[in-house]
């Protein structure tokens, strides 16, 4: 079959930019034809790790393109291309989703895959529900929220695998010993609440818990992290290396005996719980749907902390101390990941979908073609730049608000 697989971007470090490399890379293996379609363009050197045979190209607008203009091109690259599947990866959704997902052949099976629990993913499946066919979620949490944002349409629930490392190299792991090396891995920004990491040290010092920090991520709360550990007067005992790639990075978890998920929302499966585990590296997360039921086997394989709650972070790596405790949730947490987080699960899953949709399961009551496009403003019609202008000039036009009368 012939595959697309959307995303907003393709580049190194990037979550969906691996997990969709990822999967191209296994549809390839089982023989259908792969293309990458990225909604930005990325740069030579972002594109040097895609697998060889896979195509690529991307659907940047000109800087003179307005949205309705952007849109038809679209559409006539999808018409032209003639895909039989594609997957639209909803990590951050590819620009206009909702629209031109309604300009796609008739023939063409739509496969949105949730990977996060965020409204941005979700708004534009809900108004782009008549136009796909089948959804793809990565835990049981995001199916239900699937389920119960758009009624009555199909979603299958499918493996996500991570790489395994060999048992030779989980020996290389680091033993269990004085200080706790604690480890953070992801994007520097918001929901991610990596403010709270300098809090979280403070409050295991006062525990009497000897334990360093190693930060590897960028992102704009970067500096302000950098003067929260000085202000706290934990500097001393964090480390800002250089993000590694994914092998780097599998070396990095096993030298570190703690992972921190510190985010208050939006995580659907947590790829990095999955990776850390896989290494042996034991995560205390927050307490969130997708984490605590799906990712991580609460006090199992790892444990779970108050959303925000720096001392209770604390506690919960505290009981880590004892080396016996950390041993059996390190050991539990690579075992149950190569159990159920493999890619061998995740390509027969995706391949089974692949063949049911070839057989016309999932089709949609309507033809795509006979759907009703959700309608563009006028301002759609304009160009980026005279748009950019008239946003500019706007509340010039607007008419002056008479103030309120004296109500004396």
């Amino acid at each position: 079959m012939k595959i697309a697989i959307c995303l907003n971007k393709v580049q190194p470090r990037d979550g969906t930019s691996h997990f969709a490399t990822q999967l191209g890379q296994m549809l390839m293996a089982a023989g259908h034809e792969i293309t990458l379609v990225a909604g930005m363009r990325s740069q030579p050197h972002e594109l040097a790790h895609l697998p060889r045979g896979m195509a690529y190209m991307h659907t940047r607008p000109g800087r003179w393109d307005s949205k309705a203009r952007d849109l038809a091109n679209i559409g006539r690259l999808f018409q032209r291309a003639g895909f039989d599947v594609v997957f639209v990866c909803l990590g951050v959704p590819p620009r206009h989703l909702a629209d031109f997902l309604h300009r796609l052949p008739d023939a063409t099976a739509i496969v949105p895959i949730v990977g996060t629990d965020r409204l941005f993913a979700y708004d534009p499946l809900v108004n782009s529900a008549a136009a796909w066919n089948v959804a793809v979620a990565e835990s049981p949490r995001l199916m239900d929220e699937i389920h119960a944002r758009v009624p009555g349409k199909a979603v299958r629930l499918l493996t996500t695998g991570v790489p395994h490392p060999t048992d030779k190299e989980l020996a290389t792991r680091l033993p269990h010993g004085k200080p706790l090396r604690l480890l953070f891995v992801g994007r520097l920004a918001g929901r991610k609440n990596v403010l709270m990491l300098p809090a979280i040290l403070v409050c295991c010092r006062r525990r009497g818990v000897e334990v360093t920090l190693t930060v590897c991520g960028h992102g704009p709360d970067h500096e302000p992290l950098v003067e929260a550990c000085r202000a706290a007067g934990v500097a001393h005992l964090v480390d800002f290396p250089d993000v590694p790639e994914q092998t780097g990075l599998y070396e990095t978890y096993r030298q570190h005996h703690v992972l921190l998920l510190t985010s208050s929302y939006g995580e659907g499966l947590g790829l990095v719980l999955l990776e850390a585990q896989a290494n042996g590296c034991v995560p205390v997360a927050s307490r969130l749907q997708g984490v605590f039921d799906f990712a991580i086997d609460a006090g199992e394989t790892g444990l779970l902390a108050e959303i925000k709650n720096a001392d209770n972070f604390a506690e919960q790596i505290a009981t880590l101390t004892t080396p016996d405790r950390w041993q059996k949730l390190s050991r539990a947490g690579v075992a149950r990941t190569r159990n159920l987080f493999t890619y061998v699960a995740m390509s027969r899953d995706y391949v089974s979908l692949l063949a049911d949709l070839e057989r016309g399961d999932h089709a949609l009551p309507r033809p795509r073609s006979t759907l009703a496009r959700p309608p563009l403003r006028w301002t759609a019609q304009l160009p980026p730049p005279v748009l950019e202008r008239y946003v500019r000039l706007l509340p010039r036009l607007q008419p002056a608000v008479p103030p309120d009368p004296d109500p004396e």
